[in-house]
C-alpha cells in the first residue's frame, strides 16, 4: 500500500484534487472532466491499483478529523485551542454551521474516488488480460470497505446525509442529492459490506503490511459487526465477531509485547485494519504530529484528568506509567521512557484491532442477555492491561462496565464520542441522560443554564450541515436543531 500510494501517477493527483475541492466548491456540486478520467486512464492494471491507492490516500485524509470528531464532544480529551480553536469550540457544545471543521468533504472524497474505481474496472478488465476477475474482485470489496467505513463516520456525525452511490463522471451526473434518512445508508453500508464480503481476499497478504493495511475479509466483517451493534441488531453484531474471533488468525498480544500495537504498528496478533504512515516516505507523516501531538513539545490536546481518573487505575499498564493516553503517539514502549525521534511520526490510524472484537462481542452479548460470557471477554483486556476484574451480573452495571472498559482501552484513538451516543441513542434514546450529564458536567455554571434548554433534543448530538453545503445544494435541509 506504500508504494501504491507514494507512486500515484500526476493523473491520481488531479483526480484527488478534484474529488476534495476546497474554497466555497464542493464535491457535490464539481463534476471531474470526463477526458481527465475516462480518455487517458482506464487501460490497464496498474490505473486500477494506483486508483486504489488514491482512494486510500483519501480515506486518510479523513484520519485526523475523524479522531478528533471521536473525541472531541467527549469527555476523556480537551482541544486547547490555536489552530484547533475551532474544534475547541465543537467541544463546549458552541457549535455553528459556519464552523470551518463542520466539514464532510473528506468523506465524500474518499466516497467519490470509491465510487469512481467500481465504475471504470470492468472496462479496464476487459481491456487487460492480465487484470483477473479475482483481481477486480478484490478491488471492488476494498472499495465498498472505504465507502462504507466513510458513510459510517458521516451518519454518527450528521445522522442523516446524501447518499451517493454513483462516480461524479459527467454533466449528468445528480450532484444536488438531498439527504437520506439515517437508517436508509445503515441499510446500504450493511449490503455493501456483506457483497464485500464474499468479493474479498482473505489470507493473501498475510505477514505483509498488506495484510493490515488493505481491506480483506476480516476487517469488512470488523466494520459489519460495528455497523451491526450501531444499529442494534446485536445477534448479526455478535455473530461477526465470532466469524474473526473462530478464524485463528488474531489474539491479543500479552503483556509483555502489547505496546507492538503502537510501536512499530501492525501488531502481527492483533491488528485487523490500519492506515498506513512511513516517515521515511516523503508526505506520510500522520498528520496528527504536526501539532495535535508532535513527538515532543507541547500538545493541541491534553486528557481531562478529573474524568480520566474516574475510569483508569495508576497501576493500569494503559496509563503508560503516568505518561498518559498522548503516548501511544509519541512514545515507543509500555513503560514510558523511550519516546519517538523527530522522524517517527509515523503512528498509524488503528481502525480495528482484535480487542474492538472482543468489546464489540461483549456489549452485544449483554444485550443479548449472556451476561457470562460478557464478563469473561470484558475480563480479557482488563487481565491483558494487569488489572483484576470482578463479575458483574446486573446489566446497567455491565453497561456502565462496558462503557468505562471501552473508555480506557481505546483513549484517544477517536471511538469515546461514538460509544457514549451509541449507548445513549439504545431503544430511542432510552439513555440520553448519559449524553445529558456528561456535556453540562463539563461546562461553566453560566454555560450549564444555557445548555439546560437545548441538550435534552437529541438531534444536537449530531453536526450541523455546512453553512456553504446549503448555498450549493438547495436541496439539503438542514438539521433542524440548528434552525432554532
Amino acid at each position: 500500500m506504500r508504494k501504491l500510494i507514494t507512486n500515484i501517477p500526476v493523473i491520481i493527483t488531479a483526480l484527488l484534487m478534484i474529488a476534495a475541492v476546497t474554497s466555497c466548491e464542493d464535491y457535490l456540486t464539481v463534476a471531474p472532466e470526463n477526458d481527465l478520467i475516462k480518455e487517458k486512464f482506464w487501460t490497464k492494471r496498474e490505473d486500477v491499483y494506483s486508483a486504489l491507492g488514491a482512494t486510500y490516500n483519501a480515506l486518510r485524509e479523513a484520519s485526523l478529523q475523524s479522531l478528533i470528531f471521536g473525541e472531541v464532544r467527549a469527555d476523556l480529551v480537551k482541544f486547547t485551542g490555536g489552530s484547533f480553536a475551532d474544534y475547541a469550540k465543537i467541544g463546549a457544545s458552541n457549535i455553528s454551521p459556519t464552523n470551518s471543521k463542520v466539514n464532510w468533504k473528506a468523506y465524500y472524497a474518499a466516497i467519490n474516488l470509491a465510487n469512481t474505481l467500481m465504475y471504470y474496472d470492468d472496462e479496464v478488465f476487459a481491456k487487460d488480460q492480465t487484470f483477473t476477475k479475482d483481481m477486480m474482485d478484490a478491488v471492488e470489496a476494498e472499495a465498498l470497505f472505504i465507502r462504507s467505513l466513510s458513510y459510517f463516520y458521516l451518519i454518527r456525525l450528521w445522522k442523516d446525509v446524501p447518499l451517493v452511490l454513483e462516480a461524479s463522471i459527467s454533466d449528468t451526473t445528480d450532484l444536488y442529492k438531498p439527504k437520506s434518512p439515517e437508517n436508509v445508508v445503515i441499510q446500504q453500508i450493511i449490503s455493501d459490506l456483506l457483497k464485500a464480503k464474499e468479493l474479498a481476499y482473505t489470507t493473501e497478504y498475510k505477514g505483509t503490511a498488506y495484510f493490515y493495511g488493505r481491506a480483506n475479509k476480516y476487517s469488512i466483517t470488523a466494520l459489519l459487526a460495528d455497523v451491526y451493534l450501531w444499529s442494534e441488531q446485536y445477534q448479526k453484531s455478535y455473530d461477526a465477531c465470532d466469524e474473526i474471533i473462530n478464524s485463528g488468525l488474531y489474539s491479543l498480544e500479552d503483556n509483555e509485547t502489547w505496546f507492538n500495537i503502537y510501536y512499530p504498528g501492525n501488531s502481527p496478533k492483533e491488528s485487523i485494519i490500519e492506515i498506513q504512515y512511513n516517515d521515511a516516505l516523503d508526505n506520510q507523516e500522520n498528520p496528527l504530529y504536526y501539532e495535535l501531538i508532535p513527538v515532543s513539545g507541547g500538545m493541541g490536546c491534553e486528557m481531562n484528568a478529573k474524568n480520566v481518573s474516574l475510569i483508569l487505575e495508576k497501576e493500569d499498564l494503559r496509563n503508560f506509567q503516568g505518561k498518559g493516553a498522548t503516548w501511544k503517539y509519541r512514545g515507543k514502549d509500555a513503560l514510558g521512557l523511550v519516546s519517538r525521534t523527530s522522524t517517527e511520526r509515523d503512528g498509524h490510524w488503528i481502525i480495528y484491532r482484535f480487542a474492538d472484537i472482543l468489546l464489540i462481542k461483549a456489549e452485544a452479548a449483554i444485550e443479548l442477555g449472556k451476561f457470562d460470557e460478557a464478563n469473561n471477554l470484558i475480563r480479557e483486556t482488563l487481565l491483558r492491561a494487569g488489572m483484576p476484574y470482578e463479575e458483574v451480573y446486573d446489566k446497567e452495571l455491565l453497561r456502565q462496565e462496558i462503557l468505562d472498559e471501552k473508555g480506557r482501552e481505546f483513549m484517544l484513538e477517536g471511538k469515546r464520542w461514538f460509544d457514549l451516543l451509541r449507548a445513549a441513542k439504545r431503544n430511542k434514546f432510552q439513555k440520553k441522560q448519559i449524553i445529558i450529564d456528561m456535556i453540562l458536567s463539563g461546562a461553566d455554571i453560566k454555560q450549564q443554564a444555557i445548555l439546560k434548554t437545548k441538550v435534552y433534543d437529541t438531534l444536537s448530538y449530531y453536526l450541523p450541515i455546512a453553512e456553504h453545503e446549503l448555498i450549493y445544494n438547495q436541496n439539503l435541509v438542514q438539521n433542524p436543531y440548528y434552525d432554532r
